[in-house]
């Protein structure tokens, strides 16, 4: 029996972690998320409580992966203009994003995505925060769209270096 070594083994390795390996079976939700549903979330979901602050609704009953995509604009007015955005998932925060790169003029759009894999009775507020300095946000808020994911079947993984 011969087994992979050095550069084969690296080469292999890195096949997979690409997505060149086999793939698990990815569908719908698994019989014991059984009376729940994935539903797409409409964008009249969302509504803009102010210039920084959008809220959406996912509905009681729902399970799956989400990706949740925020966007913030706001238009420069000094030479340190720079953006935050911040997705809070049901209450705990999926997470914060800034852009400390300033621009001096004009328009610009900060993004930020989160992932959340959801199992709710009742329903999620998904919460966009959007702050600037500098600059001056557009007046519509916060843009946020959520998607359904195809479900893998997996709840969660990890990676860690054991002690050596």
């Amino acid at each position: 029996m011969r087994t992979m070594q050095g550069p084969a083994l690296a080469f292999a390795l890195i096949l997979v972690a690409l997505g060149g390996g086999a793939r698990a079976q990815v569908g719908a939700l698994p019989h014991a998320f059984a009376g729940y549903a994935q539903p797409a979330i409409p964008a009249s979901a969302c509504k803009a409580l102010s210039p920084a602050e959008t809220d959406c609704e996912i509905p009681a009953m729902t399970a799956g992966r989400y990706l949740i995509e925020a966007a913030g604009t706001s238009t420069s007015q000094g030479s340190a203009a720079n953006q935050a955005l911040e997705i809070d998932v049901g209450g705990p925060q999926c997470g914060v994003g800034r852009d400390t790169a300033a621009w001096k003029a004009g328009p610009r759009t900060f993004r930020l995505n989160c992932e959340a894999t959801l199992v709710a009775d009742a329903p999620v507020t998904v919460r966009v925060i959007y702050a600037d300095a500098q600059a001056v946000k557009d007046p519509k808020g916060p843009s946020v769209s959520i998607r359904p994911l195809p479900w893998a079947g997996v709840l969660i993984t990890r990676a860690f270096a054991p002690p050596q």
